[in-house]
């Protein structure tokens, strides 16, 4: 997660904050732990896959959204303001 370079933005949700604590949370790991724990645990494989999965599945989502619904979105102060 730290590789894409995530930066807190005027518009951040809950959510959002919460990613940028775990990519800090995870950074703070070493590398190799990390691959120590996709190497034993017996699970590693299928959860990425399933995570490639779920966000293959936003995307396609994002991508209909797009082509079915024009909405018009603008920043009013700190806020995200969508028709």
């Amino acid at each position: 997660l730290g590789t894409l370079d995530l930066r807190p933005t005027p518009i951040d949700t809950k959510g959002f904050e919460s990613v940028l604590k775990l990519v800090e949370n995870t950074n703070a790991d070493s590398f190799e732990l990390f691959y120590g724990l996709y190497k034993y645990n017996e699970n590693s494989s299928l959860t990425i896959r399933k995570m490639q999965v779920a966000l293959d599945e936003v995307v396609a989502k994002l991508r209909v959204e797009e082509k079915n619904h024009r909405c018009v979105c603008v920043m009013q102060g700190n806020l995200l303001m969508c028709e």
